[in-house]
């Protein structure tokens, strides 16, 4: 942590949207109290031959930035390769297709070559000893699907309530446990103030991730029942007129807020992105402005980590959060869109 010079509040933010799909997004990245910046993300609003899908991304890495820069640049990539008549398959498999690119010695010099930092030595910028946790998002005009690994997290606001669109993959959950058992790992319990971290092998805090290959030697067992594994639940969502946004972020925002306060946050907002008054990543900044910690030990250490959120408004229901209409895809229109790949 960087309690001496105190947190780095400065922020990466964009914005974008997508009218054919009916979406419009803002994205803020801050580094907090961390000594260096590991998150990384993507926002790609068409993909694909008939750009039918987009897609957004958080990556939350650990051991360096590295794992989560190298999902950025190429899981977009994996994605498109692969037929989307099997959305959920295809997530799948290049969540995998990452673990086997990080495997190949070939693409080590690119991995070394993912991060703005020239203070790591070349010997400990290796896939064995470093990760990220992914939630993907795969978005068309009548479904949402959602891949996750690791402690990032979807959340939908529908009419107001908030949705869990993924879960948390902590080594004390009980399959997560029965995995990590099996594949002869064990889990410590630690406490920090009023909470209760636990950790694989007196370690990763979480059970799921790319990278961390140090966690994936079993010759025995299948990539998918690894001590640690990067294998995704994914889980399927049709798009319904009661679909306000969703929002995709690391653990960083959650361990500060729930999915309903972030939700309950982020509503009463939206009337002035509508009217003009502010951009989504007005909100999105203002968000992680409320999840900073002001003081590490008066927190624990919650507050105190890295922090990446994307909010992506169904626009055509935008309205619906403030029952006035006004004139929403002339303000969005107004935006800069993203070019796709």
């Amino acid at each position: 942590m960087n309690s001496a010079q105190g947190p780095i509040t400065e922020k990466e933010s964009s914005h974008g949207w997508c009218l054919p799909k009916g979406l419009a997004w803002g994205v803020s990245c801050m580094q907090g109290w961390r000594n260096s910046m590991e998150d990384a993300h993507f926002t790609v609003p068409y993909l694909g031959k008939n750009g039918e899908l987009a897609i957004f991304g958080v990556f939350d890495g650990h051991g360096g930035e590295h794992v989560a820069r190298f999902c950025e640049r190429h899981l977009p990539e994996e994605i498109a390769k692969r037929s989307r008549e099997d959305v959920a398959q295809t997530l799948i498999n290049a969540f995998f297709q990452m673990d086997q690119m990080l495997a190949d010695p070939r693409n080590r010099e690119e991995l070394h070559s993912m991060s703005a930092e020239k203070l790591l030595k070349q010997q400990l910028v290796h896939p064995d000893f470093m990760g990220c946790t992914a939630s993907v998002c795969c978005i068309r005009r009548d479904l949402v699907v959602v891949a996750n690994a690791g402690d990032c997290r979807a959340v939908l606001s529908r009419g107001g309530i908030a949705i869990d669109m993924s879960e948390d993959h902590k080594p004390n959950l009980p399959d997560e446990h029965a995995r990590i058992q099996k594949a002869g790992g064990s889990i410590s319990k630690h406490k920090v103030g009023e909470r209760c971290v636990y950790r694989i092998n007196g370690d990763l805090s979480l059970s799921r991730a790319i990278g961390d290959l140090r966690y994936k030697q079993n010759t025995s067992l299948s990539a998918k029942e690894q001590m640690v594994c990067c294998m995704p639940d994914v889980r399927i969502f049709n798009r319904l007129p009661e679909d306000e946004f969703m929002v995709i972020a690391c653990d960083g925002v959650w361990d500060v807020l729930n999915s309903q306060e972030v939700v309950d946050y982020i509503r009463p907002r939206l009337g002035r992105v509508l009217d003009g008054t502010i951009r989504l990543q007005t909100i999105t900044e203002s968000l992680l402005d409320r999840c900073l910690s002001p003081d590490l030990q008066m927190t624990e250490g919650v507050g105190g980590d890295n922090m990446t959120m994307i909010l992506v408004v169904f626009t055509s229901m935008a309205k619906r959060v403030t029952s006035r209409d006004h004139g929403s895809e002339a303000k969005l229109a107004s935006l800069s869109p993203i070019i796709a790949i």
